[in-house]
């Protein structure tokens, strides 16, 4: 028999209640997944330890935010700040983009300081058809500065033959990109930093959906980094109809997750964005993990 979930069509979103959790398969989180953009398992675990060994058992392998420290072997605790933060794909900015976000929330927000999301097949089809066709015909480009302490950490964690970032060299980093012909890096050797420009398009379609998706990180964050340039492939700005366009419609079809204490959530990170509201509440504590399916 499949698992049990409800479905909520407002959001999207698949809940898996406890009684459901102990036997569930990769498979079936996957089908669930393709249904809905997301899943919510409450209640379900009671350590990072345990989200960390969950994480693990239903990925192939596991990405991170060189920024934000690791915890039981996969999970990072979510630290930028106390400001809402907007909507995004996580490290959808850049070539390292995986396919899942997730996040356990060992202890929920008495108040506000909810994680949101947005279903970007949702977005899609209420764009304007211009909007919309603007973003098909062409990929978007985001260019960065990344610092060297991060970038060498980034290379650290896909290179586990390499342990120490010090020992890590510009060329290592360009060996992780050397098969994507959206990427271009250069490096600063006084500085350490990194310039990198990635195109991508703005609209995508998941591994676990045939749907078309406006599901990128026009909107979103840098708290830990500098803020992106975001433009055109080839150079042209976006409109600012289309951004004011998106802000709108993104806002309509976003919502909060809910929080309970224990909880899971498995996000679809190539169709569901995702954000924050503003923290109120100091004393709620989420951790969140990335990886592949």
């Amino acid at each position: 028999m499949g698992t049990v979930y409800e479905f909520d069509p407002k959001t999207s979103v698949a809940v898996i209640s406890r009684d459901h959790f102990g036997d569930i398969q990769s498979d079936e989180l996957f089908t669930i997944l393709g249904q809905s953009g997301v899943i919510i398992l409450r209640g379900c675990i009671n350590t990072v330890e345990e989200f960390s060994a969950f994480v693990k058992k239903h990925s192939s392998r596991l990405s991170l935010d060189p920024a934000r420290s690791m915890v039981g072997g996969a999970a990072q605790l979510v630290d930028a700040g106390t400001h809402a933060v907007g909507l995004h794909c996580e490290n959808g900015n850049s070539p390292f983009w995986p396919d899942l976000t997730w996040f356990y929330c060992h202890r929920a927000p008495t108040q506000g300081s909810q994680t949101t999301i947005c279903n970007g097949a949702d977005v899609y089809w209420h764009l304007s058809e211009g909007c919309r066709n603007f973003f098909a015909d062409a990929p978007i480009r985001y260019r960065r500065r990344v610092a060297g302490d991060k970038w060498r950490r980034l290379v650290c964690h896909y290179r586990p033959d390499i342990n120490n970032p010090s020992l890590v060299s510009f060329h290592d980093l360009l060996k992780l990109t050397q098969h994507d012909p959206h990427t271009t890096i250069t490096h600063d050797a006084e500085s350490d930093d990194i310039h990198y420009a990635y195109v991508v398009s703005a609209i995508q379609t998941s591994s676990f959906s045939a749907l078309p998706a406006f599901a990128n990180s026009i909107l979103g964050p840098s708290y830990n980094y500098e803020k992106p340039i975001i433009d055109m492939a080839d150079g042209r700005e976006i409109p600012e109809a289309y951004l004011d366009e998106i802000e709108t419609i993104t806002q309509a079809h976003t919502h909060p997750i809910g929080w309970q204490d224990h909880d899971i959530a498995m996000i679809d990170n190539r169709r569901v964005m995702h954000g924050r509201e503003e923290i109120l509440d100091m004393n709620r504590q989420i951790f969140n993990a990335l990886s592949y399916r």
